[in-house]
């Protein structure tokens, strides 16, 4: 009978021993979205369930948060993670973060106060100072948003994504004038930050394919999701971070027309949504051309 306890004592304990290494192997990694409309998937009508975030979590396998929200800029996006602002459901996010997808910049320039101005200035390219001071004020809160999440949560993976133009026609240069400066400014900090972040252009994701855009030609829809999804899945693989690289839509995203929310009359609307992707380019699918 001893030697009977002696073995059952035994076996337990060695299974015991054996009980943390199996929970670290059933342990997900956990994937946090930060930024604006881009990440929280204002593109179609169900984000929660289609946005690009979330189908990489669900093709990986990821526990999922998104904090993203419509027209964030770096500062906002800098005061939410401040220790004085109080956002500490989103400090809590980000220290058990694995993983971190970071859309931010755009809105330093398409939802500043003197948009209209900076517009017309950058379409005729006559107010390089006032864009390239919201580009300095943009790195000086990037740093300190990355410092923010460097301080929190040391060992996460930054995915710092750059942003894509899909703006062909006459406005063009309204959207490169400001979106080049964004990217060179996270390039500038990679470059003088190595190792800090992982750049992540969903570019290649968007250019060329006005089919993968929202009517307001500016977000990602549903298919647009489904294609930065692989652009972020393949990245995550290639890190090691990840094992598949095809995407797992298990929610269909539903495209919205931007306009019909906005405006009762239908007509309209469908003018308006004519309009805007004809002076950007995107009327006609550009393979189609």
């Amino acid at each position: 009978m001893k030697k009977l306890l002696a073995v059952l004592l035994a076996a337990v304990l060695a299974a015991s021993c054996c009980l943390p290494a199996f929970a670290a192997e059933e342990r997900h990694l956990r994937y946090l979205l930060l930024g604006d409309s881009i990440a929280e998937g204002y593109g179609v009508e169900n984000p929660d369930e289609a946005c690009y975030g979330r189908i990489v979590a669900d093709t990986d396998g990821y526990d999922y948060e998104n904090y993203a929200r419509v027209a964030m800029d770096s500062g906002e996006l800098l005061e939410r993670l401040s220790e004085e602002t109080g956002y500490f459901y989103i400090r809590s996010a980000v220290a058990r973060a694995d993983i971190i997808s970071l859309s931010i910049g755009g809105n330093d320039y398409f939802d500043h106060p003197d948009v209209v101005n900076l517009a017309v200035g950058a379409f005729f390219m006559v107010n390089g100072k006032k864009l390239d001071g919201i580009a300095e004020q943009f790195y000086e809160n990037l740093c300190a948003v990355i410092g923010e999440i460097k301080a929190l949560n040391p060992d996460a993976t930054i995915l710092l994504q750059k942003l894509y133009c899909v703006w062909y026609g006459v406005a063009a240069h309204i959207y490169t004038a400001c979106t080049g400066r964004v990217n060179a400014m996270i390039e500038k900090y990679d470059k003088e930050h190595p190792g800090a972040v992982v750049l992540c252009d969903i570019s290649p994701a968007m250019d060329g394919h006005p089919e993968r855009l929202a009517d307001d030609c500016v977000h990602p829809n549903a298919a647009g999701n489904a294609a930065i999804a692989e652009v972020v899945l393949r990245q995550l693989y290639d890190l090691g971070l990840g094992t598949e690289t095809t995407p797992v839509v298990n929610h269909p995203g539903v495209d919205y027309n931007f306009f019909e929310k906005y405006y009762d009359n239908k007509t309209v609307a469908r003018l308006l949504t004519v309009l805007i992707k004809t002076l950007t380019g995107n009327l006609v699918p550009r393979a189609a051309a």
